[in-house]
């Protein structure tokens, strides 16, 4: 046992607690008040992805908008659990009933007059992250704020209603009380509402309903919700048992909850959602940037909860607390290592490891959650766990990191985790050692071995897969594997192995990264220029992505590289427009800048870019040339190309570039049946749009054909892959999409080898989204 009556991650801790608790079926009003606080669940984690669509578009579809957004939804959380400890501690049942139901009204109305277009409320001139934030409270903070503070409220309402029904005799010191009595059961069925939610929105609600239908349906749903808890406050008010004997004796058997037990819920909340906003962001940075994909880490999260907080699930957590160091190693040997895993396996590997860390964490809390009448200060610390993990990899990393530093601090935090929370079995299951005469080294490698197990198997799986893909990551991710073994060995003691864990981590970030010229990280990732000693080229990475390649050699410097080749789809566009008049040019996307070569004198160049440091770095002659050696100078449009189009006349360019990917996220506003009408405005007649869909996870030319055909234009593919030759110099495998009403235009590339694309799915618009469709094969 633990301090204060806790108990401790032994798993044998679980089978025990789970042997002595009694269950009863829940009466029908547990299941009035159960549904109230499910439905409320379903209500906010629907609310989340949809809000998160509508403004995903405004700050031009960056990962960092997810980020921020679930970092909204936390601190709200912890404002909402706040209100109901202040409103069940201070104001009692009948006044704070009273309060709640005027809130709760005061949330329906409040959705009446919240703005329509988030749009409008973006502000250049404010940092983007207050930005978002500030856009998000105005357009649905009142009512997320109320469904947040319904599971500690509600649940609280519901056991002092109950009290003198569950009896806490024959518990244990520090054991928590029976159901019913006990209301901590409702935190498990919270959670699988909000799971409810979340598997319904991509399957049910996206594909079904559109988006501005879905804030209409919401609403109803909103309203519904405040009718029942106005039902179940007057229910709970006829049931308070307000004699002050029957108060005051509950209240004296309560042992007062010391701050060390609270720190250790800070941190076993803290982490888990410190992880969540971290492989969310890996996520979204290499797949795709619209909350599809988003929300599987955040189910996987709240499964955690369901699971640790029921009586059946909960025995599922032992298991999660003998995996968690060889799953915690799992995860950190790709970052050790280099770029180019199979994303498959990546992905499995970091959805795999958030349930089985949030498991063990979460089935800590669980099993150390104190009395009743202190489920709301339970509840508020977990809260603020939540909300200062989210505030650190949303708001502070991005600050003070120039790469993506918190995903490895947080797993050696995942290791402390566990080390603070385990119970000190030290010299438990035998009679005392002899004393010896020297160190004794035995417990590391003795008690390694149970961590080593499991991990062995597991890194012989990934091992295999590695060897079978023969990516660029085979050779580094098998040493690193064996790296993780060897700390798993000699780290039996859980301090010891979460500090050597970070020290090999810290090498990895700080010694072992490439040598880079710049990294620095803004809102919307982190870009890097290298140019390692002896190379003949310059570099422009965004995440794992290159965005740009220049030659060092000054004669070749002016020669467009990688995928802007000029025997790719770009020097085709190019020939295709000639060079016997000047023309206008816009490019939605700037990268290193090579798409000026193209520019002949007299001729302009507009490019339209999110990121401010991509522009500062382009712009730099340092770094590269392609903007300074222009033949004409081009402008720059800083912030989302939808917008700044927007702005612009009818017939502004001639030609338009659509090159605005993330690394391999997908924007998916830009590629909407809207989206094809702006740039089509903004082309003059008989002018062409070229969309580069390059991408190793979705094919995203069938998208850009429907979108095409939806706006009465053709589409024509061309799937460029370098010679031998041209390869050496620079160039790389390049896809692109052309699209003009004019067939004369598109005649010239056909002739070129372009291939005419037939529209076969229906085009993604603002309203329907479904990405999915263009998954490519994982396998």
């Amino acid at each position: 046992m633990t301090e204060s009556g806790a108990i401790g991650l032994d798993p044998r801790s679980f089978e025990q607690e789970a042997a002595r608790r009694r269950w009863s079926a829940p009466s029908a009003a547990a299941l009035a008040f159960g549904g109230v606080i499910a439905w409320s669940a379903f209500l906010l984690f629907s609310v989340e992805p949809l809000i998160g669509r509508i403004v995903l578009p405004v700050f031009g579809g960056t990962p960092a908008v997810w980020a921020t957004t679930l970092f909204f939804f936390q601190a709200v959380l912890l404002l909402g659990y706040l209100y109901g400890h202040l409103s069940v501690t201070r104001l009692g049942l009948r006044r704070g009933a009273v309060l709640h139901v005027g809130l709760v009204l005061a949330a329906a109305v409040s959705l009446l007059f919240a703005p329509g277009h988030a749009a409008d409320l973006r502000d250049p001139a404010v940092p983007d992250v207050v930005n978002l934030t500030w856009m998000l409270a105005l357009t649905i903070g009142l009512p997320a704020f109320v469904l947040t503070t319904t599971t500690p409220l509600v649940s609280a309402w519901y056991a002092r209603s109950r009290l003198g029904v569950g009896s806490d005799d024959g518990r244990r010191e520090g054991e928590p009380a029976a159901e019913p009595g006990d209301a901590y059961w409702l935190y498990a069925l919270s959670n699988a509402g909000s799971l409810l939610a979340l598997l319904a929105y991509p399957f049910i609600i996206e594909p079904r309903v559109g988006l501005s239908a879905q804030r209409g349906v919401w609403a109803i749903g909103f309203v519904a919700f405040g009718l029942a808890i106005a039902a179940c406050a007057a229910w709970a008010n006829r049931h308070d048992p307000r004699a002050p004997r029957t108060l005051a004796s509950r209240a004296a058997t309560v042992r007062p909850i010391s701050w060390r037990r609270r720190a250790t819920w800070l941190l076993l909340a803290a982490v888990p959602a410190g992880l969540l906003n971290a492989v969310t962001t890996f996520i979204a940075t290499d797949l795709v940037s619209a909350p599809l994909l988003w929300l599987a880490p955040l189910a996987i999260y709240l499964m955690t909860f369901i699971v640790a907080f029921s009586t059946q699930g909960r025995r599922l957590v032992p298991a999660a607390v003998i995996a968690a160091p060889a799953v915690i190693t799992l995860m950190w040997v790709p970052y050790g290592s280099a770029g180019g895993w199979p994303i498959l396996l990546l992905v499995t590997l970091m959805y795999l490891g958030l349930a089985v860390v949030a498991t063990a964490l979460h089935g800590r809390l669980a099993l150390d959650r104190p009395e009743g009448s202190q489920l709301t200060e339970f509840y508020l610390v977990i809260s603020i766990g939540g909300a200062l993990a989210s505030a650190f990899v949303a708001l502070l990393a991005p600050l003070i990191f120039p790469g993506i530093w918190e995903f490895p601090i947080l797993l050696v935090l995942a290791l402390v985790a566990v080390a603070v929370s385990q119970s000190d079995t030290a010299t438990a299951g035998g009679a005392a050692r002899p004393a010896r005469t020297g160190p004794d080294l035995s417990p590391f490698f003795v008690r390694g071995r149970g961590r080593l197990g499991p991990y062995l198997v597991a890194a012989a799986v990934v091992g295999a897969l590695l060897l079978r893909d023969g990516s660029l990551a085979t050779e580094a991710g098998i040493r690193w594997l064996l790296v993780g073994g060897l700390i798993l060995l000699v780290g039996a003691r859980p301090i010891f192995l979460a500090l050597s864990t970070g020290l090999v981590l810290a090498l990895a970030v700080l010694v072992l990264q490439p040598a880079v010229v710049l990294r620095e990280r803004s809102f919307f990732g982190v870009t890097e220029v290298l140019r390692p000693a002896g190379a003949t080229q310059t570099t422009l990475m965004n995440g794992t992505t290159v965005h740009g390649i220049q030659s060092t050699d000054p004669i070749q410097a002016r020669t467009p590289e990688s995928y802007y080749a000029t025997a790719g789809p770009f020097g085709d566009l190019f020939a295709a427009l000639g060079t016997a008049t000047p023309h206008r040019i816009g490019a939605v996307g700037l990268g290193a800048g090579a798409v000026s070569t193209y520019a002949t004198p007299g001729s302009s160049l507009t490019y339209f870019e999110i990121d401010p440091v991509v522009a500062k770095v382009a712009a730099d002659p340092r770094f590269f040339t392609y903007l300074s050696d222009a033949a004409v100078r081009p402008a720059i449009v800083l912030g989302d190309a939808r917008l700044s189009l927007a702005k612009l006349p009818d017939g502004a360019f001639d030609a338009l570039l659509v090159d605005a990917f993330s690394s391999d996220a997908v924007p998916t506003h830009l590629l909407t049946t809207e989206a094809m009408y702006e740039y089509a405005r903004v082309v003059a007649p008989g002018g062409l749009i070229l969309v580069h869909v390059s991408n190793r996870y979705y094919d995203l030319a069938p998208a850009v054909a429907a979108a095409a055909a939806a706006n009465g234009m053709a589409a024509i593919e061309r799937i460029y892959v370098p010679t031998q030759d041209e390869a050496a110099d620079g160039a790389t495998i390049t896809d692109a999409v052309v699209v003009s009403r004019a067939p004369s235009a598109l005649a010239l590339l056909r002739d070129r080898g372009w291939v005419l694309l037939v529209p076969a799915v229906a085009p993604m618009t603002d309203d329907f989204m479904d990405i999915l469709r263009f998954l490519r094969p994982l396998w």
